[in-house]
């Protein structure tokens, strides 16, 4: 039986296209001959836990409708090591296997290193997650000293 695969895109801002992701990840799952294959595609932080794609995607999961959840890094999924723990849970629990064959990591033959190589990677992204958000407001505080004003001027 041909495993249902649901391939997750999600790109920061509007500016940005899922072009790159799509092309890899579609190659790849012609390389794995997966062919019953639904895309999930959001706009948007990976901060932020409410996505519309995500919902849909994970729904399906608890549905039984997923086998496999193929995205292009860890981090397209979640940016805060709760919120992925939370997505792992989730897959484990429904048998749902997650591959990120930019970074290899793959847990569709439950593999410990698969497991530990996810865990590592979580911490990673929410430790990038909070190094952008600390230069963010490192650059809004020079900014301020310089005397930059970001009040409404319709005020």
């Amino acid at each position: 039986m041909k495993p249902r695969v649901a391939v997750y895109l999600r790109v920061s801002t509007d500016q940005q296209n899922h072009n790159s992701q799509r092309t890899e990840l579609a190659q790849y799952c012609e390389r794995r001959n997966w062919t019953n294959i639904r895309w999930f595609a959001d706009v948007g932080s990976g901060a932020k836990q409410n996505r519309d794609a995500l919902n849909q995607l994970m729904a399906q999961v608890r549905c039984g409708r997923i086998d496999v959840i193929v995205a292009f890094k860890i981090d397209r999924l979640a940016r805060s090591l709760n919120h992925l723990a939370q997505i792992i849970a989730e897959l484990q629990t429904h048998n749902v296997s997650l591959v990120c064959p930019s970074q290899g990591i793959d847990t569709t033959n439950a593999n410990p290193c698969a497991q530990l190589q996810l865990n590592i990677l979580a911490a990673v992204a929410q430790f990038e997650r909070e190094l952008i958000t600390e230069r963010v407001n490192a650059g809004l505080a020079a900014a301020k000293h310089r005397g930059v004003n970001w009040e409404d001027p319709a005020r």
